[in-house]
């Protein structure tokens, strides 16, 4: 009876640690995003509101595009899995990039020149799994494209303005 309860507890102590690093990954994936844009800021700053950028410069942009993308679609998939299970929280994530895409122009050009966001790593087919999520960002831009109604530029992906 005492092996099982110290099984038990392993696993619950194994459980946690897989826990905090896959949060502690977020969280470095997240920083490394942010210094690229900052050490990439004119090109990014560029990128966003659309002006034109030269083939180097347009590769760079689609990278740290391709990373935000990635990471705020694994934010929304952290949050459906249990990790930090949060349906208010993957809609909240859900309407940020929306409203990145709608503010910002350029965002719109670098998601549609990659191919509806595909990178690669995400794969965005209509039987992927997070498809979904892709759908929901789809659907949010268009009710506010609908609706007229412009968000706070204030999310600090493409600057604070």
């Amino acid at each position: 009876m005492l092996s099982l309860l110290f099984v038990g507890l392993q696993l619950k102590q194994a459980q946690q640690l897989a826990v905090e690093d896959r949060v502690n990954y977020t969280n470095e994936r997240q920083n490394a995003i942010r210094e690229l844009i900052v050490s990439n800021a004119d090109i990014w700053q560029k990128a966003c509101i659309g002006e034109p950028l030269d083939p180097a410069s347009r590769i760079i942009a689609g990278k740290i595009f391709d990373a935000w993308t990635d990471h705020m679609i694994g934010e929304i998939v952290l949050r459906s899995d249990g990790i930090r299970q949060s349906t208010a929280a993957q809609q909240k994530i859900v309407e940020e990039i929306a409203a990145q895409l709608w503010v910002y122009p350029g965002l719109i050009e670098l998601a549609d020149s990659r191919g509806e966001w595909d990178s690669g790593a995400v794969e965005t087919s209509s039987g992927s799994p997070i498809r979904p999520i892709f759908d929901d960002i789809e659907n949010r831009l268009e009710y506010l494209k609908s609706t007229g109604v412009t968000p706070s530029r204030d999310t600090a992906w493409c600057g604070r303005t």
